[in-house]
């Protein structure tokens, strides 16, 4: 992954992402909008046939804060899940 910051102040953040699946962006964006001082959180794909998106973050904390809680908190589900998966019984047809 590729990422680029577009644009920065003390509330907001842009930032242009490259070369990820955007259901990565998807699950980082569902751990943002959990933060209580988070008043947007959006992501756009710029082109269909481009991996390129923008994701902007609006709120009343600091922006690189934000994404940085919300990526662990999302890598920590993500392993939770995958703990999970990998302790549940095996079917076999």
């Amino acid at each position: 992954m590729q990422a680029e910051i577009v644009n920065y102040s003390t509330n907001e953040i842009e930032l242009k992402l490259k070369d990820e699946d955007i259901s990565i962006m998807y699950i980082i964006q569902h751990h943002i909008l959990k933060e209580k001082d988070i008043e947007f959180a959006g992501i756009v794909m710029k082109h269909p046939l481009i991996k390129e998106y923008l994701m902007k973050i609006n709120g009343n904390g600091n922006p690189i804060d934000t994404i940085t809680n919300s990526v662990k908190s999302a890598n920590d589900f993500l392993q939770e899940l995958s703990n999970l998966i990998e302790s549940s019984p095996k079917m076999v047809n």
